[in-house]
């Protein structure tokens, strides 16, 4: 299991390196859904329950900051992170690459119908104010972009648990690949 103080300390590095680096890249880089990506990776791939409590914290860390791009940003974080916690535990195998970019398409998706039930909720008041078009674009990239880093992720994971043993930040005898208990 990741040391908690370890796991805050890269839990508010990835989401600094998001808010700060990546949301100011042009084009379709700033759309990048890291922190996601590290979540569901760490629950999916290496078996660490902290996960679904880093996306959680995204959406707390976007809405506290008042920097989200979409209002109410916990919700649909929380929501993300509840849908690839019980996809990740009940539907996909945590051993595959198809599991791990499944399970990161359906917390996506899910973080999507809720950004989206927002949306329509404030269309019904101000419908001006609201870009579906931006919404869908928004949405493809995030899930091409999760795809993308999910892999990357993948074929890094040997790479990546010899960094976080040699960090002493996962212990040395767990096996990160062995199915929940």
């Amino acid at each position: 299991m990741m040391r908690p103080t370890a796991a805050i300390a890269l839990f508010l590095a990835f989401s600094i390196l998001q808010t700060g680096f990546f949301a100011s890249l042009t084009g379709i880089l700033a759309y990048t859904p890291l922190v996601v990506a590290i979540g569901i990776y760490l629950m999916q791939h290496a078996g660490e329950r902290t996960g679904p409590f880093w996306i959680a914290g995204f959406g707390m860390f976007l809405d506290l900051l008042a920097i989200p791009s979409f209002p109410f940003e916990t919700a649909s974080y929380a929501a993300a992170g509840i849908v690839a916690y019980l996809s990740a535990r009940h539907l996909f195998s945590n051993r595959s690459w198809y599991g791990l970019i499944a399970c990161g398409m359906l917390s996506m998706l899910s973080l999507g119908a809720v950004r989206a039930l927002v949306i329509l909720g404030i269309s019904l008041r101000h419908p001006e104010r609201v870009s579906w078009i931006t919404f869908g674009d928004t949405l493809i990239w995030n899930l091409i972009l999760i795809t993308l880093l999910l892999s990357v992720l993948f074929a890094l994971a040997r790479q990546i648990r010899a960094f976080l043993r040699l960090g002493y930040v996962v212990s040395r005898g767990r096996d990160p690949l062995k199915p929940y208990e």
